[in-house]
């Protein structure tokens, strides 16, 4: 007997007057209101603007009514993915005036409803989150769980994919930002270390196994570290000769923060889009990868670059441009550790525990086992596997038999590592930083960005003047074609006089400029057609032009003010820019720089207020990046994740979740639950039903949801243990009537004839439409001899389902026998 929690088409209406389908939504409704429900569970998330929101489950469409009452966010849409089987039971109007903003759809529709514009824009800006109705987390149908993981899977995908190219602005914003403070290319390091050995160490798990070797063999190897785990390097008396950074991120200063604790002898070798609050307050030499201007520039266009899309890959380019011929990784694992972790000891992310609740893929390890592993650093992977391959003159080495296994890197324990002497030129060559030397190049760099600048300018009167020209557009295909001459001449202009500029523009609006890009074939264009597209394409020219010349002001402001650091010694007057920006820490680089000069009672303590700031900033992590951490090992993640790895018969990745949960056990009750529903789930793909069964009668009752009394049912009546399938199922009953059927057949079973005749009759009295279960009550009258019950049941399937073939072939039967003579 299989233990189905079917979706059927019995409503039911609350004391609040509100019809629902107890099939999914359960009692929920029956002792409170949705509105009050709703208000508490989602009304401050549903009143963010400028976000999608992606609601798996429609409530019985009690979800859906409550949004379309509800006062709309600016810039807010809703889409409402159901279950197929759901759709066509709910009747859900929506006002024409909010078709534009709330959609229900299947998942097949969801999936096309992602390759519109404005959905993409939302998910590449990360202005999104995916949210389960009620009925989708309480945990008791498993085919919301599955769609619900699926639409996560899908979302994360595409965020990805949308994201790298809507993430070039931030490159773009952050490369001008950085201006004034990247100033030395990478390209003096390159070849300088032939023949050596290097380490790049990153904040992979496998770095605790280690740290003792590195610490040993400090002196004969030279060490990148990424910056998120260069403290730890630290903390435990290693040497860094190198720290890299490379994302643009403001999150990044708060991984990196432990950096500014190092040796002012350790070289930061940044990406030229690094986050600005890191590299504008960094206090040792700096040398920047990639372009220093998003312009082509003379100096700098043969320098090393910026390879993606993680720190890691960007260090082992490095490595290779130095002319390192070996190069070792440590903590370079691309994957998460047995017991869930994602990066190693010490670090922010190692502090809040096993990363449990992501929705991963799986990699094999060198050691021969599968570990799970997210999309990004699968990216990550191929990326590097691209680029080793092309110097098989260098040793790649991985030093964790733990980590993901690579193409054309080996893995080689430190025990058969043997080190020559590394000898006494370790340090990377000097970088000057004389004053006067900082001060010329920010001059050079004011004069470069002013020019720049008074480029963009004329792009903008010529995108303007277009743009006044395809207003005057009409459907007077003579007149018209006038005008687009003229339109054409300016942007011949544009493209041959200012190309750098046009170029520039057109990157960095990529995704505006994207949009011309249609699927229309040429000759079914009309004339409206294509000056509403030329408009469209002169106002989006336009405004990406206005953004970048805003950009560049800020740009050459910020230079004029490092030039303003030089020359000024009143702190008063360099203090309110440095607390605007967030960049308490130039107070103390300007201190240091001017050979500490007197300040008066005043400037001390601004200067003591800026100094507590950098401290403050530099030892606490934000809250917002922790919340961001949590959040995804929340234990309604871990739970869907658990059904996932269930419903895919992932047996090893349900023991892997068991492990991760056993050490949580005593003192969180959801894990607790959660891992006995895990290793019940595990011990019953090990076709052990019997040790599966005990594991779920080990949980307290009080823990037991419906999700484990449904497992303890269904594995009892596997077993044969009827009784006990009976006790759960009087259990069961307290979350739903729906296994009222269930119920009476197992009384049945048991030969309690009356007891599952009265069971029945009690849920039909409730559900009289449910056809299904009249059949089975008119076959069961039938065996027992009750023809005209028999009768009776069949004749009520008829009434609920006039169309129901199987009734009346059973009916047909019956009315014959009865008008037989005995």
């Amino acid at each position: 007997m299989q233990l189905q929690t079917n979706i059927s088409n019995n409503f039911a209406i609350s004391p609040f007057n509100e019809y629902y389908l107890p099939s999914i939504n359960r009692h929920t409704f029956e002792s409170i209101d949705s509105r009050t429900i709703y208000n508490k569970k989602f009304k401050q998330s549903f009143a963010s603007q400028d976000k999608l929101n992606i609601v798996v489950g429609l409530d019985s469409g009690l979800l859906a009514n409550y949004i379309l009452e509800q006062d709309m966010a600016i810039g807010s849409k809703f889409i409402f993915v159901e279950l197929d089987e759901v759709l066509p039971l709910l009747v859900i109007d929506i006002p024409s005036t909010q078709e534009k903003h709330v959609k229900i759809v299947n998942e097949l529709e969801f999936i096309e409803l992602l390759k519109k514009e404005d959905i993409q824009l939302y998910i590449a800006k990360g202005k999104y989150e995916v949210y389960a109705s009620l009925g989708a987390s309480s945990l008791h149908l498993d085919a919301y769980t599955t769609l619900l993981n699926r639409i996560e899977n899908k979302i994360q995908d595409e965020y990805f994919n949308y994201s790298i190219s809507f993430n070039q602005k931030i490159f773009f914003q952050t490369q001008l930002e950085n201006i004034p403070d990247n100033k030395t290319p990478a390209k003096i390091l390159k070849d300088t270390f032939k023949g050596k050995t290097c380490l790049i160490v990153a904040g992979g798990p496998s770095l605790d196994e280690h740290i003792s070797w590195i610490k040993e063999n400090n002196k004969n190897i030279f060490i990148i570290a990424v910056s998120r785990i260069a403290g730890k390097l630290a903390k435990n008396s290693i040497s860094i000769d190198i720290i890299t950074c490379v994302d643009p991120q403001e999150f990044s200063f708060d991984v990196s923060r432990e950096i500014f604790t190092l040796s002012e002898n350790t070289l930061l070798v940044n990406s030229y889009h690094i986050c600005p609050k890191i590299l504008s307050q960094w206090h040792g030499q700096s040398v920047y990868l990639g372009q220093r201007y998003p312009w082509s520039d003379s100096n700098d266009h043969d320098n090393i670059i910026t390879v993606g899309p993680t720190v890691t890959n960007s260090s082992i380019r490095l490595a290779i441009e130095m002319g390192f011929n070996r190069i070792l990784l440590s903590g370079v694992d691309y994957c998460y550790s047995r017991s869930g972790y994602s990066h190693a000891n010490g670090t922010v992310e190692a502090n809040l525990g096993p990363s449990l609740g992501h929705n991963n893929k799986w990699v094999e390890t060198y050691a021969g086992y599968q570990a799970e592993t997210p999309i990004q650093l699968i990216h990550a992977m191929d990326a590097l596997t691209d680029e080793v391959k092309n110097y098989p003159n260098i040793d790649f080495i991985n030093l964790s038999a733990s980590a993901a296994k690579i193409d054309c890197i080996s893995h080689m324990t430190t025990n058969d590592i043997v080190l020559d002497e590394f000898g006494s030129k370790k340090k990377p060559k000097s970088i000057s930083n004389e004053i006067e030397e900082n001060r010329k190049i920010l001059v050079l760099s004011l004069n470069e960005c002013n020019e720049k600048k008074e480029t963009f300018n004329k792009v903008l009167k010529l995108t303007k003047k277009a743009l006044v020209l395809t207003k005057k557009l009409s459907s007077n295909t003579l007149k018209s074609k006038v005008i687009i001459n003229k339109i054409n001449n300016i942007e011949n202009k544009i493209n041959s006089e200012y190309s750098s500029a046009s170029k520039i523009i057109k990157t960095y609006g990529y995704f505006e400029f994207s949009k011309f890009l249609t699927t229309r074939e040429t000759e079914i264009w009309t004339q409206s057609y294509i000056n509403k597209m030329t408009i469209d394409y002169y106002e989006a020219f336009s405004n990406i032009c206005h953004n970048i010349l805003k950009l560049m002001t800020q740009a050459c402001e910020k230079v004029e003010f490092r030039i303003l650091e030089i020359d000024s010694n009143s702190l008063t007057q360099l203090a309110p820019t440095w607390s605007e920006n967030n960049q308490p820490g130039r107070a103390v680089l300007w201190y240091k720089k001017k050979n500490e000069i007197t300040l008066n009672s005043n400037e001390e303590k601004t200067y003591s207020n800026l100094k507590d700031k950098f401290n403050e900033d530099i030892t606490q992590v934000r809250n917002d990046y922790i919340k961001i951490l949590e959040s995804a090992s929340s234990m309604e993640h871990v739970y869907k994740k658990i059904m996932g790895l269930n419903s895919n018969k992932n047996n090893y990745g349900l023991s892997l979740t068991v492990q991760n949960l056993l050490p949580l056990i005593e003192s969180d009750n959801e894990a607790k639950r959660l891992y006995h529903l895990a290793l019940s789930f595990q011990l019953s793909l090990e076709q052990q039903p019997q040790e599966a069964l005990d594991v779920l009668l080990a949980l307290p009752e009080d823990l037991c949801t419906e999700m484990e009394l449904k497992h303890i049912i269904l594995l009892a009546l596997k077993l044969s243990k009827l009784e006990l399938a009976t006790a759960n199922l009087v259990k069961i009953l307290a979350h739903s009537d729906e296994y009222m059927p269930q119920y009476a057949h197992i009384l049945k079973l048991q030969g309690k004839i009356q007891e599952s005749v009265n069971v029945y009759l009690d849920y039909l009295e409730k559900y009289p439409s449910d056809t299904q279960t009249w059949i089975k009550l008119g076959l069961f009258m039938f065996e027992i001899n009750q023809v005209e019950a028999s009768h009776t049941a069949f004749s009520n399937a008829i009434n609920a389902d006039p169309d129901n073939q199987v009734a009346r072939e059973y009916l047909a039967e019956l009315t014959r026998l009865m008008n037989t003579p005995q």
